[in-house]
């Protein structure tokens, strides 16, 4: 069985939650975590997790697949994000009322996907409908069901907390198709800002 691309987010990474700005990995199902959308705060209903070695991503298509892109501090804008900050390739960043995939904003700068890693360690929230959060300062959205939860190491552990509610699938709380023309203008105020971020380093 081939495995859907991991959409998720890289140990370390500091989620917005109730009692603070607090490490992915720390979180715990009945979390409170803040929407970026709406503002509130919503429980965590399960966190998906998979575990990847360096040196199994043998081939030039799992490690564009599965190494993490880079999203440099102020990649998007002053403090956004407040750090750096590593998701999958195929994670959303929310920007407006679009989800744009990591993969399509990296520009080998600000935004570049690592070259190796010895090992990766993946996190993924789910709430009860898709949404977004904050990850280092920046929104990123949630896991979104549409039968793809056999990608996560513990896809069993939902079955067990919540027997027969698999595939639960969702709708996105963006739209996931963004125009050629906005991507296009969002990469080029991407790329401006990242010129003026290298600047700054080497003044």
């Amino acid at each position: 069985m081939t495995l859907p691309d991991p959409t998720c987010i890289l140990r370390g990474a500091l989620i917005r939650a109730m009692s603070g700005d607090v490490p992915v990995e720390t979180l715990k199902i009945g979390d409170l975590v803040q929407s970026a959308i709406s503002g509130e705060f919503r429980p965590i209903r399960w966190i998906g997790r998979r575990a990847l070695s360096g040196s199994s991503l043998n081939t030039e298509q799992l490690r564009k697949v599965h190494l993490p892109v880079r999203i440099v501090r102020g990649a998007f804008g002053p403090a956004l994000p407040e750090r750096d900050l590593h998701i999958s390739p195929g994670h959303a960043i929310i920007l407006g009322d679009h989800g744009v995939s990591a993969r399509l904003l990296m520009n080998g700068t600000s935004i570049a996907q690592v070259e190796a890693m010895a090992s990766i360690e993946y996190f993924h929230i789910e709430l009860d409908t898709h949404d977004s959060v904050f990850a280092n300062g920046l929104s990123i959205e949630t896991y979104l069901e549409s039968d793809n939860r056999h990608a996560y190491d513990n896809a069993a552990e939902y079955e067990a907390l919540y027997p027969g509610d698999d595939p639960r699938v969702q709708k996105p709380c963006v739209q996931i198709d963004i125009p050629l023309a906005l991507l296009e203008l969002i990469r080029s105020k991407l790329d401006e800002r990242a010129a003026r971020l290298q600047a700054v380093e080497m003044a």
